[in-house]
């Protein structure tokens, strides 16, 4: 299936500079080992009512401010600044479209690809509706003479079911150990919706523990670490030698079936790759997700993540890569020595709240072409999906073009 969204099947995940191997034959699945027999290592079922609840806000549904502690990403990443660019109303894109069309292509290309891909977004929870802000603005464009019948505008809120339907899971930033962003009746809602929850949680040490038991009484799989607070470069760096809660036996061919989740992004702590993927091989979680990338540049190959694929116990999982798709970092093997804000052009600006990264216009073909590659690259290692991380990146460009 061709798309608009420029990307190239061949092994360019290095821009040609490393050659990937072919992906190797699938091994048969071995037979799971002595370390889970059936379920009887499980631990047993809780009743709702020993599911510890929170936060009162997961429970009611209401959206509750940030406290201090926890700033805005907006806020965090621009600072004091009140930039506004000067762009007449009229003019202002739609940047929730332009990320949505931006997914949809890359899940075009995916499944004309590989059938049953799977494919997840970190943040952005927000474009699964139409929003009073592309309500208002979409109004604001509509010609003055124009003569148009009410329901030629979808309301705010409107379900955006063909990006819906390009995606498998969302994972929430925060749903157990912080304030809700999301309402419960949305998430219960992309639910009915067959979409997969997942959350990131970092908490305090003394809540970890029921964090995990809250999230698996809910349904959400669920990263929990104790990084909160930590320097983000230095998160998701730990690979825990305990057993996932809750733990499954089963072998898992689709997010759905999926009970717990491990998010491991920061290789540094391992000396070698060799050390990393060994530590990695000794979890018995549902779902991986890590970076294509030992230390940022050295790329895995087909057969590593292929032993991947297998929990410890010798049952089936799923391994997904990382990918940024709304800011560049400068430890990434297409960051080029003198780039840096304006140049290329479409680098706008730095994260603030992340040393090395920087905004840029998702939308330039430019850009597009980069994470185009490197998609197709990591779908050539035979990663069963891919997470899309900064999906939010057009907040920032909202909050520079305000229409009210």
């Amino acid at each position: 299936m061709m798309s608009r969204f420029p990307i190239f099947g061949a092994a360019v995940l290095l821009g040609c500079a490393l050659a990937l191997p072919a992906a190797a034959q699938p091994a048969p699945e071995p037979e799971p080992g002595a370390l889970l027999e059936g379920d009887q290592n499980l631990p047993p079922p809780r009743a709702n009512d020993e599911v510890p609840q929170l936060t009162p806000e997961a429970a009611s549904g209401e959206i509750k401010p940030l406290p201090p502690e926890l700033p805005d990403r907006t806020k965090d990443l621009l600072g004091d600044t009140t930039t506004i660019l000067d762009i007449p109303l009229d003019r202002i894109p739609n940047y929730r479209d332009r990320m949505r069309t931006m997914i949809e292509d890359l899940s075009n290309y995916a499944r004309g690809r590989t059938p049953g891909f799977t494919l997840v977004t970190f943040g952005g929870f927000e474009l699964l509706r139409w929003s009073q802000r592309e309500y208002d603005l979409a109004e604001l464009k509509r010609p003055e003479n124009a003569t148009a019948a009410a329901d030629t505008t979808p309301p705010a809120g409107y379900f955006m079911r063909q990006y819906m339907q390009s995606i498998d899971g969302y994972i929430l930033d925060g749903f157990f150990c912080a304030p809700l962003r999301v309402p419960a009746e949305d998430v219960a809602a992309m639910r009915e919706e067959a979409l997969k929850g997942m959350s990131v949680d970092h908490c305090p040490p003394e809540l970890v523990a029921d964090a995990f038991r809250s999230a698996a009484g809910s349904g959400i799989v669920a990263h929990v670490d104790s990084d909160i607070g930590m320097d983000p470069e230095r998160q998701f760096g730990r690979i825990p030698e305990a057993r996932p809660v809750p733990e499954n036996p089963k072998s898992v061919e689709r997010l759905g079936d999926a009970r717990n989740m491990l998010i491991n992004l920061n290789t540094r702590p391992y000396e070698t790759k060799d050390a990393w993927l060994a530590a990695l091989g000794e979890t018995n979680h549902d779902v991986l997700v890590i970076t294509g990338f030992f230390n940022g540049d050295k790329a895995l190959t087909a057969e590593e993540v292929r032993r991947l694929k297998y929990k410890k116990l010798g049952a089936r999982r799923l391994v997904l890569a990382w990918l940024d798709i709304g800011f560049a970092s400068d430890d990434k093997y297409y960051w080029k020595r003198g780039w840096g804000v304006g140049n290329p052009t479409w680098v706008t600006a730095f994260d603030r709240a992340w040393p090395g990264h920087y905004q840029v216009e998702f939308w330039n073909p430019a850009w597009k072409s980069i994470v185009g590659q490197t998609f197709a690259g990591l779908m050539d290692l035979g990663f069963d999906g891919i997470v899309l991380a900064g999906v939010d990146g057009y907040r920032l460009w909202e909050f520079m073009t305000p229409i009210n």
